[in-house]
């Protein structure tokens, strides 16, 4: 008999709801096969069955909460007696051959599962809110891909509902009470990661501001042509290379350190995180090998990745082992950050928003373009001094487009 467990598959995910059991009690099930699909916070994640059997017993129902480490299958393979743990290796292979899609696998086992209701697909966020507001989830339209209900479209519902605008403020508790309300899951995994990091890595922050007007001018010339193929050249991608460049001269910071052994580990690729703000949350895919692409597959997959955060239809793999990230302020018209570091990483760049000032220019005062830049390290491994040589060298490569080009 075969225990199988909810792996931890990492990036802050401690449970799972259980969207939908491909295989019931009693069926035949190959290794690799599809078993279950899992809600979490951040992905919808097929569970293959690690070993070939007969399905004893399902861990928990559909719509259940299932949390790491507990049993999430039996399956008679043919052995006697209970394996309570999965060796290392196993677990790693479950773990790593998870595959994530958005949508329920249905046509060739419509007649299996006809008699069987339909979940209505959502975020865990919209299904608390949902049991908050005392409404039927599955009556709500959605408008997330497949039809997913989206806290927005609970928000609509209520706002439509009571004839006030959606945005306008909540009305203040009476004098004297308080008001608690339960945070998400994604809530959770953003407590937690948050945590860590500040609990575990001492940071430094260094400032600093790039006179961008020449990448504002070549960003125009070229704008166009990047339309012509299909891809919408934001800063970000410019950004994005230019970082790329300055970790190839100062590799440390695509590393991690491994305390408890002393040593600081540097990666074999880059994978490049963009943090990305969405209606659940934080999330921050990364982009795998992010070194051997161009400017414009950068925004290209830049574009795919934010749109796959927002809808919910990343695959786990692009959330997992990214090895640098960059936060975007300027998306939400803020100048300057502090930006906490995605333990285990070693560093983060913050990215303000691009605006007019004076600035001189010889001896000269002129009107600039500028971008204001703040990087985020690790102290324990990352000195000050190589901080703002790191900075210096992205605001060179900002500042003379070209050099992007021409590395």
């Amino acid at each position: 008999m075969y225990d199988f467990k909810f792996a931890d598959i990492g990036e802050g995910i401690h449970e799972g709801r259980i969207l939908k059991w491909l295989k019931n009690e009693g069926d035949a099930v190959t290794e690799g096969e599809t078993l279950v699909i899992i809600e979490t916070d951040k992905v919808n994640a097929e569970i293959p069955a690690p070993i070939s059997g007969k399905l004893v017993k399902q861990g928990a129902k559909e719509g259940e909460t299932i949390i790491v480490g507990s049993t999430l299958a039996m399956i008679d393979d043919g052995r006697s007696g209970a394996k309570e743990k999965q060796p290392a290796e196993e677990k790693a292979g479950v773990v790593g051959e998870i595959e994530v899609s958005d949508a329920v696998i249905a046509p060739a086992r419509e007649e299996s599962q006809a008699a069987a209701p339909q979940r209505t697909l959502a975020t865990p966020v919209a299904r608390l809110l949902a049991q908050e507001m005392g409404i039927d989830i599955s009556q709500v339209k959605g408008t997330g891909e497949l039809g997913r209900v989206l806290k927005e479209d609970l928000l609509n519902l209520q706002a439509r509902a009571e004839r006030i605008p959606e945005r306008q403020p909540e009305a203040p508790a009476p004098a004297g009470e308080e008001r608690r309300v339960p945070i998400s899951p994604t809530r959770k995994a953003i407590v937690k990661a948050m945590t860590t990091s500040k609990a575990v890595i001492p940071h430094t922050v260094l400032m600093d501001e790039a006179n961008v007007g020449a990448l504002v001018a070549f960003r125009k010339q070229v704008k166009d042509l990047a339309e012509g193929k299909g891809v919408k050249l934001t800063y970000m991608a410019f950004i994005m290379k230019a970082v790329l460049l300055a970790i190839r001269e100062y590799p440390i910071f695509n590393s991690s350190f491994d305390e408890a052994a002393g040593e600081i580990v540097f990666k074999k690729s880059i994978n490049l995180g963009i943090a990305v703000d969405t209606p659940d949350g934080l999330v921050v895919p990364n982009i795998k090998n992010a070194d051997r692409k161009s400017i414009f597959e950068l925004a290209k997959e830049l574009g795919e990745l934010a749109e796959g955060a927002r809808n919910r239809t990343l695959q786990l793999a692009q959330i997992q082992n990214g090895t640098f990230t960059i936060t975007n302020y300027g998306a939400v018209d803020v100048l300057f950050g502090t930006p906490i570091i995605k333990h285990p990483e070693v560093a983060i760049l913050g990215v303000g928003k691009i605006h007019k000032k004076p600035i001189v220019v010889g001896d000269e005062i002129k009107i600039g373009e500028v971008l204001p830049l703040s990087i985020a390290v690790d102290h324990r491994i990352i000195d000050g001094a190589d901080a703002g040589r790191f900075l210096i060298r992205v605001k060179e490569y900002l500042e003379n487009p070209l050099l992007l080009l021409l590395n």
